[in-house]
């Protein structure tokens, strides 16, 4: 096969060294304009394309930041994935995009893929079986920085982004109870999930705040699959009093909830409103929706969490402690 032009065979053609070659491609300023437009003419005729490798080598950089996500079907994490590259886009970074599938093992190995590939810096929501922070520290062993986004990690530090979760919840939740109910369901993420964890704490302090009671049998943990919102469904409306009313994690575990009532409960669809985390833009093609969705503003945490490890990448070594970052957007109610 062969083989692409390459910084000689320009020299070559042109009779000059190597070394004025390459300052006329990178516009260094000592070389005179007609020499450089010269090298640049001919450089396009033949179709010569810089040696990025190289470049990176000799900077010790890649130019490439690592994006693990639990999964790209998710509106989510595609407005925080749009947030991500529009400020790798600035920095003339490229985005390295893995998928973990919930999946921890599939996770750990995603890291090692780019380590081996030395990314520069890494932006991650963690799934939600991730209970070992391990190989991530393995970045940061490596002076590789690490921002968390959406999902806080458990045990160790690491600069984090997300939404005020509590605060989404509490609003949520008063937004049902503003509307008469005073049987209000949750249905809860997985209780490891420190996200999860906030939700609840944010449901339990609205009901307190109203002096409503707090009743157990309303409260259904889920996996996050369809399955297990059908169950925890089945287990709600099995119930001598079933909830009028129902707070999800997040609005993918409403539309299963609402399925869940087509099938089996179909005289409920009407009846039983439902609020959750997440105003998805696929919310407003449904017929049957929540009645309001927490906006979480993924596109900015994206951001966000892409401008604060652009500035750990920047940061001179030091052996002084890192005070480390954690943001949280303040929630919208937004009613549909």
């Amino acid at each position: 096969m062969k083989r692409g032009v390459t910084i000689k065979d320009i020299a070559k053609k042109l009779n000059m060294s190597v070394s004025t070659v390459s300052k006329a491609l990178n516009n260094d300023a000592t070389i005179s304009i007609y020499t450089s437009e010269r090298v640049k003419k001919l450089a396009k005729e033949l179709n010569y394309i810089p040696n990025e490798a190289a470049r990176h080598f000799k900077l010790s950089k890649t130019f490439t930041i690592g994006l693990i996500i639990p999964d790209l079907l998710d509106q989510y994490y595609v407005l925080a994935v749009n947030g991500v590259e529009e400020e790798a886009e600035k920095k003339d970074y490229n985005v390295i995009l893995s998928q973990s599938h919930e999946d921890a093992q599939k996770e750990e190995k995603i890291v090692d893929v780019m380590i081996r590939n030395r990314v520069d810096g890494v932006i991650v929501s963690v799934t939600k079986n991730t209970v070992d922070m391990q190989p991530f520290q393995k970045f940061l062993s490596m002076g590789i920085p690490v921002v968390c986004i959406g999902r806080e990690p458990k045990g160790v530090v690491f600069d984090y982004v997300s939404s005020n979760n509590e605060e989404g919840a509490l609003e949520a939740t008063q937004f049902l109870i503003d509307r008469g109910h005073t049987r209000i369901a949750h249905i809860m993420g997985p209780e490891s999930m420190r996200t999860s964890q906030a939700r609840f704490a944010g449901y339990k302090q609205a009901l307190l705040k109203n002096l409503l009671p707090f009743d157990t049998a309303l409260v259904q943990e889920v996996d996050l699959t369809p399955a297990s919102t059908f169950e925890a469904m089945r287990q709600l409306m099995e119930q001598a009093a079933p909830p009028t009313a129902i707070f999800t994690f997040k609005n993918y575990i409403t539309i299963q909830a609402i399925d869940f009532l087509k099938s089996h409960y179909p005289d409920k669809v009407d009846i039983i409103e439902f609020t959750g985390f997440g105003n998805l833009p696929l919310l407003q093609h449904l017929d049957h929706r929540p009645l309001a969705a927490i906006e979480e503003s993924s596109f900015e945490m994206g951001s966000e969490a892409a401008r604060i490890l652009f500035e750990r990448m920047d940061e001179e070594d030091t052996e002084e402690p890192v005070a480390y970052i954690k943001k949280q957007f303040p929630c919208k109610l937004v009613i549909y």
